[in-house]
């Protein structure tokens, strides 16, 4: 994508950015150092709605444009990590009954999800350099995209994992018409933690090094590999606030291991702190947006 691509011709025209040096040369009517409106930061965003659709579908046909196995890596991570869990970690931290095969993997499509896609949005602002420096668009504009462009993935995944439950101890019963509510969840996280990162990765590349290790790091202090139910029940809603993945995960461990309901107390928690989260990391980055076309 360029400044000149069939995406940039479709923004407004008072919002594109005249040739340089040109003779009728206008400043843009967009004034970052204008205080923080939410309701007009989200009537904008949904103005440039085609250009999001338009990050996120490059960034799809670009991930696994050669790859011979091209999407398929969807899948076969979530099944390497639950093939490494089913031979070391279920010995090491004892037998966790029949259906902790089926709850690990529901718990691991989520977590991909939520990983890779915080991941992506995290560098989506460097990555789209070039743009940031010729035309405007919200700068949530490129995370969002990132986000949205794993969710095929995660649909994929949702259907292998309906199909292999039954065959790995679980259930899949009318509980797993409440799956879209995890996601949901792990959804916002995700974008959650690639608003602020992304914004500081155009100041500090340095986030886009502490950023894979921090992930690598919660996969161990998120119910994936093992149950909450391996801790202490008084800390479980601490836990859950601190961690927002908690409440969707489990909720996603329930519902495919014994096809039982989220604890919505829980899910409850962790959408508490996500909304925290959230509003912090959308100032974060409209803060940081002023200089970002000039330092980026």
């Amino acid at each position: 994508m360029t400044a000149t691509s069939h995406d940039v011709d479709r923004l407004p025209a008072d919002r594109r950015q005249p040739p340089v040096g040109g003779p009728e040369r206008v400043e843009s009517v967009y004034d970052a150092r204008a205080s923080f409106n939410l309701r007009a930061s989200l009537a904008e965003l949904w103005e440039y709605r085609e250009v999001v659709l338009a990050f996120g579908l490059r960034r799809l046909r670009t991930r696994y444009k050669q790859a011979i196995f091209g999407i398929g890596w969807a899948v076969v991570q979530p099944l390497a990590f639950l093939a490494l869990f089913l031979v070391f970690l279920d010995r090491a931290i004892g037998d966790q009954g029949p259906t902790y095969a089926a709850g690990s993997y529901a718990a691991l499509v989520g977590w991909q999800f939520a990983s890779t896609a915080a991941t992506a949005a995290g560098s989506s602002l460097v990555a789209e350099s070039g743009m940031l420096r010729k035309v405007f668009f919200p700068r949530e504009a490129p995370i969002l995209g990132a986000v949205g462009a794993y969710l095929p993935d995660l649909g994929i995944n949702t259907v292998f994992l309906l199909a292999l439950v039954p065959f790995l101890g679980g259930t899949v019963g009318w509980t797993s018409l409440l799956t879209p509510i995890p996601y949901l969840l792990l959804f916002v996280v995700a974008l959650a933690v690639g608003l602020p990162l992304a914004a500081l990765a155009v100041y500090y590349r340095d986030f886009l090094y502490i950023l894979p290790i921090a992930i690598q790091l919660l996969l161990f202090a998120s119910p994936v590999a093992y149950s909450i139910d391996q801790i202490d029940a008084r800390w479980h809603h601490l836990y859950a606030a601190l961690n927002p993945l908690v409440g969707p995960l489990d909720g996603l461990r329930r519902i495919f291991s014994d096809g039982s309901t989220p604890d919505w107390s829980l899910m409850a928690a962790s959408a508490g702190s996500t909304t925290l989260l959230l509003v912090v990391g959308y100032r974060v980055l409209k803060a940081l947006d002023r200089r970002m076309a000039d330092v980026v």
